[in-house]
């Protein structure tokens, strides 16, 4: 059975891919410490020594996605499996751009997110009850100095391109990354930007369609 190397989006621990019914071992890369001066790229590398396979599959969702990519950039890597997020600085929404204009302190970013959660729920769509809860009890789990870490990194990363091969998979009602600035991308229609979650039954197809291609490229 494939090893499927999993990164977990902003605010979100391996639960993030617990209804995800694939035909592989998924693992979990969890989430350490960063520094405040850690980029994207120099994160990626302090991961690397959770990961034991040579040429991997990495599946990243959001923040995950990227930290991925980064991650290829210095392994060899099978195959990129990213959801809900983008590949390159030219698919961020412009508004990211304006983190270093707010009218407020970055630091304050992590409980802002926590004290109002629930304000976040349009921008997961129409999730269940159940799955608001997963979401908030990842949230409140994640250290306030890694939310306002990650919302920095990715409003500052500057990659250009993917060379890996890669499969992107993204929702058409994701508010946080719009499919209007992304490109080459498998559609889930009204999939937010929790689909890995509430659109598992979706997603889960799609990758072990993948992942079946992928096995007969190694024995062909």
């Amino acid at each position: 059975m494939q090893q499927i190397y999993c990164i977990p989006g902003l605010g979100a621990d391996h639960r993030l891919f617990s209804k995800l019914k694939l035909e592989a071992e998924l693992i979990p890369v969890e989430y350490i410490t960063a520094e405040s001066d850690d980029t994207a790229q120099s994160y990626a590398a302090k991961l690397l020594t959770q990961i034991k396979e040579e040429n991997p599959i990495l599946m990243g969702v959001s923040l995950g996605g990227i930290l991925a990519i980064e991650i290829s950039k210095l392994i060899p890597v099978k195959k990129l499996i990213l959801i809900s997020t983008v590949k390159s600085k030219g698919e961020l929404p412009p508004y990211f751009s304006l983190v270093d204009h707010l009218p407020f302190n970055i630091s304050k970013t992590a409980s802002w997110f926590k004290n109002y959660g629930e304000w976040l729920k349009p921008f997961y769509n129409k999730i269940s009850q159940e799955e608001m809860e997963l979401f908030k009890s990842m949230l409140i789990q994640t250290p306030d100095d890694f939310i306002n870490w990650g919302v920095n990194a990715v409003s500052h990363w500057n990659n250009e391109t993917v060379t890996s091969e890669y499969l992107h998979i993204h929702g058409t009602l994701d508010l946080v990354f719009p499919t209007k600035w992304v490109n080459n991308y498998t559609e889930i229609k009204n999939g937010s930007h929790f689909m890995v979650v509430d659109k598992a039954d979706m997603i889960g197809p799609i990758i072990n369609e993948e992942l079946k291609l992928i096995t007969q490229k190694s024995l062909s």
